[in-house]
């Protein structure tokens, strides 16, 4: 039975594996750029650490939640 599940699941998952691959890498690309950014320009990715972070504490979960009630 589970060789069974094994195979069940690899057939599901194996659309996926190539887009989080790709999801994976462009986000890798992302941190060294801020990686790189942070020697050159420390300021300006202070700055965006900052809004980052406002964006996260400005989420309104609840309206979420009516939305995926609709």
């Amino acid at each position: 039975m589970t060789n069974i599940m094994e195979k069940l699941l690899e057939n599901v998952a194996s659309p996926y594996i190539p887009r989080l691959r790709e999801t994976s890498q462009s986000r890798a690309n992302e941190l060294l750029a801020i990686k790189e950014k942070i020697r050159s320009s420390p300021e300006e990715v202070e700055l965006w650490f900052d809004k980052e972070i406002q964006k996260l504490r400005n989420i309104d979960f609840s309206s979420l939640l009516r939305i995926a009630d609709k």
